[in-house]
């Protein structure tokens, strides 16, 4: 059965490789994080750079789930205006669980500018894209994994349904929402947990690849 030891930022999320031979049609969501990463950390607030009086804008990624749970925008930020043919950058926020995280996708995943990185300041983002997991679903598959470490464990899968909305970063404006499910009948190859979530479940997520042409008419109309 094939190993891997590593652990990467943010939670030192541990990775374990399965034991199947082909790997899942969705990437391993995590608490708060999704299928990509979860940037941690405390809650954190707004800031205004200039006084109180200043227009208001996000401190941190974390800072937009206002925008994504109550259409609460920052008056700081950049406005967006869909006439104009150019790229309108967006942050990806993600919540696979109880919290909302941002989620840089692998490069490659979408086109170079799209969509803000960890290195980026979330007060330049035009848009907001938010995935959220609204549902899960046992598959009844369970898949034979091994830790990095070496000791094996076996994971339960389960379906997702998912809930995708595109607001204005500005003014909180929902500009489109669309509702699917995450299905997959295969074993992960790998995946990846973070300290205190139970690593004997997987959940098929939607992937940036499923939503890719859903967000493309307004992030580069």
């Amino acid at each position: 059965m094939p190993r891997v030891r590593g652990w990467i930022t943010a939670g030192l999320l541990s990775m374990a490789l399965c034991g199947c031979s082909s790997l899942t049609g969705s990437t391993a969501g995590g608490t708060g994080g999704g299928a990509g990463g979860d940037t941690g950390g405390s809650l954190s607030t707004s800031s205004a750079a200039d006084g109180p009086d200043a227009p208001e804008v996000p401190a941190t990624a974390l800072d937009l789930e206002r925008v994504c749970t109550d259409g609460l925008g920052y008056s700081g930020m950049p406005a967006y205006d869909r006439t104009k043919k150019t790229v309108h950058p967006a942050m990806l926020m993600n919540n696979s669980g109880d919290n909302w995280s941002q989620f840089e996708p692998p490069a490659g995943d979408f086109p170079k500018g799209w969509i803000l990185g960890y290195s980026d300041k979330p007060a330049d983002a035009e848009l907001v894209v938010c995935v959220e997991r609204t549902k899960a679903s046992p598959t009844g598959k369970k898949c034979d994994m091994e830790t990095d470490d070496g000791k094996p464990f076996t994971v339960r899968t389960y379906n997702t349904s998912y809930r995708l909305k595109i607001v204005e970063a500005r003014t909180g404006k929902e500009l489109s929402r669309h509702t699917g499910e995450a299905k997959s009948d295969e074993c992960p190859m790998y995946i990846f947990t973070s300290e205190g979530e139970d690593k004997d479940k997987h959940y098929n997520e939607v992937r940036p690849k499923d939503y890719r042409k859903r967000v493309q008419p307004f992030i580069a109309p």
